[in-house]
């Protein structure tokens, strides 16, 4: 029997994520914005569906946002849907309001960009300082005119 294992990955991709054997087979996005903690997005291996990965994943994000007093605003349409399924979680889901999903997306949208923006330069910084890195050739003081 394989076994499956949830492990919280919030440090450094604000996610809990579904493994087996090692390998991710899904997972829960999610970002916490004072009281409120943002689900975006929720996603699991194609070949895994309809074995309840999603709905632990999901569960997961409302008991640990319960236990900590905030409020679910379930952006994305999987989660929305498990929590209609499962009423004992109404006291921590909030239904987004119209036009807050797209607001939502596209600032979600913006700040993953600026993180991969930060995670290039924060590469292109390291390979600046590396002691071993290649320092370009000299430029000659003086180019010849051409004429």
């Amino acid at each position: 029997m394989t076994t499956m294992e949830i492990l919280d990955e919030r440090e450094d991709h604000n996610r809990f994520a579904a493994y087996v054997e090692g390998r991710r087979i899904g997972y829960a996005s999610w970002i916490q914005v004072r009281e409120t903690v943002l689900l975006p997005h929720v996603e699991v291996d194609q070949d895994r569906h309809d074995l309840g990965i999603g709905s632990l994943l999901v569960r997961r994000v409302f008991d640990e946002a319960r236990a900590h007093g905030y409020t679910v605003l379930a952006l994305c349409p999987f989660a929305r849907r498990w929590a209609d399924l499962h009423p004992a979680y109404r006291d921590v889901v909030r239904t987004p309001k119209a036009g807050e999903i797209a607001a939502v997306t596209s600032l979600l949208a913006a700040d993953q960009t600026m993180r991969l923006l930060h995670r290039d330069e924060s590469k292109q910084l390291e390979q600046v300082l590396e002691p071993e890195a290649a320092m370009p050739e000299a430029v000659p003081e003086a180019m010849p005119e051409v004429i």
